[in-house]
């Protein structure tokens, strides 16, 4: 089953006064998904053993890597991905960039209260749903019929022409924490991390040419192709908000889900408990877990998971707080299994066994 996996990031580059900001996506593309996961759980801890690591998670992002070998993080994602790449069919790595001077403003929102934006600005707009702005290009360039599978890494987006031509390919699939739970998305994180660190150290053009000058020297450069974003109208056409609608992505997220909410420690603001969570080994569990069952997880937001939740999706209880409130959920009607960190180790040794 030929499959993608896509990821994106926004590149900020040179001094604070005279900062340029772009964007970065990379979609992987495998003929089969199985023979590429199978090769990723062999790869991946070669790679870390030949610098003396190991990790208990099956899938690592960038960040995790960097956090285990800050100095040698490109080392590892290199290794690993030449070991990867036999698997790989095809790596498309998407920039988008404006020259001010030649397009000095931008127009969106031109269904409701049409406004312009500076190019920087339209940059800052997009940038958390470039995804699926590379995926819509992906898509218009090579058949949709040989594609079996999309994954895509959780994005946010406001209602776009790119998005009403994805949204019709059925095999769509979205992962919050995708590089944490998905072996293609992680690759495509992989990719972003040594492409932003060799454009960033070898300072780079951050443009067509750049791009390809950066890969060539690596083994996997023939199967490098780079598309700009964004240079031609009609592409900007297709790229540029609509309205000012979000896109509700609940029918096209990655299933089942596991929402971890909050365990309000004394003292602890939510985002360095967060923080602290993925650090723990619990983290490990819920990654691999995530791997077996091919789901994703999301951190437990009140106000709008009562309508994202479904059926067969599960609630992480880790003390009394996530239990009173796993609790009130049920009371309420709302569809959850409980699962503790000792059962996400019981269902991953039978996965296992």
């Amino acid at each position: 089953m030929k499959a993608t996996g896509t990821d994106s990031v926004k590149v900020e580059l040179g001094l604070k006064m005279n900062r340029f900001e772009g964007l970065l996506g990379v979609i992987v593309t495998c003929n089969n998904e199985k023979s590429f996961v199978d090769l990723y759980r062999e790869c991946m801890p070669r790679s870390l053993a030949q610098v003396d690591l190991r990790s208990d998670r099956i899938i690592l992002k960038a960040y995790d890597i960097s956090r285990l070998a800050p100095e040698k993080q490109n080392t590892i994602i290199t290794s690993f991905f030449s070991c990867v790449e036999k698997e790989v069919e095809r790596i498309d790595i998407y920039y988008t960039r404006f020259n001010p001077k030649k397009l000095p403003t931008i127009s969106i929102f031109g269904e409701d209260e049409p406004t312009t934006k500076l190019p920087v600005e339209y940059i800052r707009i997009i940038a958390n749903g470039y995804p699926h702005i590379c995926n819509y290009h992906y898509l218009s360039q090579y058949s949709a019929k040989t594609i079996d599978k999309m994954y895509v890494d959780h994005f946010d987006t406001f209602y776009t022409p790119a998005w009403e031509s994805l949204s019709k390919f059925k095999n769509l699939t979205v992962l919050y924490k995708g590089a944490n739970c998905n072996c293609l998305i992680s690759v495509a994180d992989l990719l972003l991390r040594l492409t932003e660190n060799d454009v960033k150290s070898k300072k780079e053009d951050f443009n067509k040419e750049g791009l390809e000058r950066l890969h060539s020297v690596y083994s996997w450069a023939k199967k490098v192709i780079v598309h700009e974003l964004g240079g031609k109208t009609e592409i900007l056409k297709f790229m540029t908000p609509k309205n000012r609608r979000m896109v509700d992505l609940t029918e096209y997220l990655a299933r089942p889900l596991v929402f971890v909410p909050s365990e309000s420690l004394t003292g602890v603001p939510t985002e360095k408990e967060r923080n602290l969570f993925e650090s723990l080994p619990v983290f490990d569990d819920l990654s691999n877990f995530l791997f077996f069952i091919k789901g994703s997880f999301k951190y437990f937001e009140p106000n709008v998971d009562a309508r994202t939740a479904r059926k067969g999706d599960y609630f992480l209880v880790l003390g009394k707080n996530s239990e009173i409130v796993y609790k009130y959920l049920k009371r309420c009607g709302l569809n959850l299994a409980m699962i503790t960190p000792e059962e996400l180790k019981e269902k991953i040794s039978k996965f296992i066994n």
